[in-house]
């Protein structure tokens, strides 16, 4: 990501605090928190930001796009849970109410497509509310919109198969770099999609798996994209680097045609657990991939979401062990006031980190 300046004081680095309360506490608070923080049309998140330096976001483009992301999100979190209080569910309806009118993101800018995260968990969080007949908007309406961005994902796909959220190269009206964990954002929407009965183009989930499965390497890691296939060993693309993003990976091969055995995706897990400690030393930095590994601080609780997400391919008693982990993982972004956050992203860190944490902790219920 680049960054910019913009008007405000940097936070002081901090560890994030220790976790001293039970998941159910943390959902809880976590949801109280969301309720509390929404904004009045529905949505999730700010445009402003308190901090000197920012990735680069074209105005207004880019903040829209992270706002759809975020209130996804926040709704995919808010409706996992069990825990259900009747304000929760009525903020539910009007952020569902809110997507359907603006989940279809437009692009940003010529090297900007940050509209493809809000295609990815937009999807997500209509195809669901699909399933479960969501109150806050019409299934009519709701299947438009799933409609829309299925067909926008097979405009933004790029030639090798892949989707990603920039462009600085070649700045065309077909994008033309892609990275493995975007694209394995985007099947997760796409298959999520078709069980809501949505039409997805079987030739685009088979593009998008073999660009996936040309970033798996022997070690069980992925290169952060295509175009990184001649620099296998950089560290980004070792399992100290990857396995925050190797889970999203697994989790759209096992979903697509072909599959991912079991043991595979166990292998995934582990290596999240082997190598957690770089994991955490980047959560919180400012800068983009500065920490060991070039790990990212947005690469966290994105990583401990899809690792939840990937338990409900195993065993009972596998999910039972790794979901204490990723619990524990997860509780160490959280904050005082119930939200949860790994990344500094103008007023979109604590809704999208609140939402993936749920997301996580809705998955983890043996714990």
């Amino acid at each position: 990501m680049f960054l910019v300046a913009v008007a405000g004081e940097a936070p002081a680095l901090k560890p994030p605090p220790a976790a001293r309360v039970t998941r159910k506490k943390a959902v809880e608070t976590a949801v109280a928190w969301l309720v509390k923080n929404q904004n009045k049309d529905g949505s999730w998140g700010k445009f402003t930001s308190g901090r000197t330096w920012e990735v680069s976001a074209h105005v207004p483009g880019g903040l829209y796009a992270f706002r759809a992301a975020s209130t996804a999100l926040c709704w995919l979190g808010l409706n996992d849970v069990v825990h259900q209080p009747e304000a929760s569910k009525k903020a539910q309806a009007r952020a569902l109410a809110w997507l359907v009118k603006h989940a279809r993101v437009k692009r940003p800018h010529s090297g900007e497509l940050y509209n493809t995260w809000a295609f990815g968990y937009g999807l997500r969080a209509l195809s669901q509310a699909l399933r479960k007949k969501a109150p806050g908007a019409p299934p009519a309406a709701i299947r438009k919109t799933a409609e829309a961005i299925v067909k926008a994902m097979d405009l933004y796909q790029t030639p090798d198969g892949g989707w990603g959220y920039y462009d600085f190269r070649s700045k065309t009206y077909k994008p033309t770099w892609s990275t493995s964990f975007t694209t394995a954002t985007i099947i997760v929407g796409l298959r999520e999609a078709e069980s809501a009965g949505i039409a997805v183009r079987p030739l685009t989930l088979e593009r998008a798996r073999a660009n996936v499965l040309r970033c798996r390497k022997p070690d069980g890691s992925y290169l952060y994209g295509t175009y990184m296939k001649w620099r296998p060993m950089h560290r980004v693309n070792q399992p100290k680097g990857s396995s925050l993003r190797t889970q999203a990976c697994n989790l759209a091969l096992r979903l697509t045609a072909g599959g991912l055995p079991k043991d595979r995706m166990r292998a995934g897990l582990q290596q999240l657990v082997d190598h957690h400690r770089f994991a955490l030393a980047g959560v919180r930095r400012p800068i983009p991939h500065e920490s060991h590994y070039a790990v990212s601080g947005y690469f966290y609780l994105y990583g401990q979401q899809y690792a939840a997400l990937v338990l409900e391919h195993l065993s009972a008693g596998e999910r039972r062990v790794y979901a204490k982990r990723i619990v524990s993982f997860v509780l160490k972004a959280r904050q005082p006031d119930g939200s949860f956050w790994d990344y500094p992203l103008y007023g979109f860190h604590k809704p999208y980190g609140t939402g993936y944490a749920l997301i996580a902790l809705a998955r983890c219920r043996d714990v």
